[in-house]
């Protein structure tokens, strides 16, 4: 038996919600790079220690930087960088909000502005079990659990 917290799923887009997102995003831009750096770590560390998951802060230098960033878009408010989202296909990935700007609901607006922008379908991405608040925003937007596998 495998222990919950080492459990990911994919979630796919099955009964869309109607909401449209009332932010809007930028491709990313190496100016921003520090920022998004220190954002990356912060929201990924605990998660990561949590399941063991070494290096605890994944970004560990700049070669993360280069391939796959023109996927990358960011909220800026007021010059700061407040969440971001990749788009790779028909993935969400990597959706995540500043420790400091959580639960105010700007998750649910990043999520919907990809669901806007995101250009194939099946519509799908990957969460931890772990993150129990993620998976309730992803099914309060119409995803389900497809599939469940374990982290290694």
């Amino acid at each position: 038996m495998i222990e919950p917290s080492k459990l990911a799923h994919e979630m796919r887009l099955i009964k869309p919600v109607q909401s449209k997102s009332v932010i809007s995003l930028v491709p990313y831009t190496p100016e921003y790079q520090k920022a998004y750096k220190q954002m990356y770590n912060a929201c990924y560390h605990e998660m990561r220690e949590a399941l063991h998951i070494k290096p605890y802060d994944y970004i560990q230098d700049d070669s993360f930087f280069g391939d796959g960033m023109d996927s990358v878009y960011l909220l800026i408010e007021d010059g700061i960088l407040v969440g971001s989202v990749a788009l790779k296909g028909n993935e969400i990935d990597d959706l995540i909000v500043a420790p400091e700007y959580q639960g105010r609901g700007i998750g649910r607006e990043i999520l919907l502005w990809a669901l806007e922008h995101i250009s194939k379908e099946p519509i799908i991405l990957h969460v931890a079990d772990w993150n129990k608040r993620a998976i309730q925003l992803y099914k309060n937007c119409g995803f389900e659990i497809t599939k469940t596998f374990e982290i290694i």
